[in-house]
């Protein structure tokens, strides 16, 4: 497998695990006290957003275009820095070691986003 279609695959993934989290979060709203169920909507809101992000990503650099390139970076790094300043769980863990495999695989590849061949169309 090529490294860019690694890249586009593990985006899709870390979409899957937070989508998953935003309904399992969901399932779980008015159950053990967890607290209000605005809050819980209110976060699972942003997870489903995240996963949106993270497919976005994904299928944008599928499409290899500069913009998706950089909007990946940012998603990228959103997740990164907002993982280690909340609570750390185990899907936070997950997802962390999923971002740090994007972000070496993100280096390795920059040439093919910013620099495709020939014949790409570029945004």
């Amino acid at each position: 497998m090529k490294m860019t279609r690694a890249v586009q695959m593990l985006f899709y993934l870390n979409g899957m695990i937070w989508l998953s989290f935003a309904i399992w979060s969901l399932a779980r709203m008015g159950r053990d006290g967890l607290g209000s169920p605005v809050v819980t909507l209110i976060i699972a809101a942003l997870m489903l957003g995240n996963a949106a992000a993270m497919w976005v990503s994904g299928y944008g650099l599928g499409k290899n275009r500069k913009i998706f390139y950089y909007f990946g970076i940012v998603v990228l790094f959103v997740n990164l820095v907002l993982t280690v300043t909340d609570q750390v769980g185990l899907i936070d863990w997950i997802t962390l070691v999923i971002d740090l495999v994007l972000a070496g695989l993100f280096l390795a590849t920059r040439k093919s986003y910013l620099h495709p061949p020939v014949g790409y169309y570029q945004s």
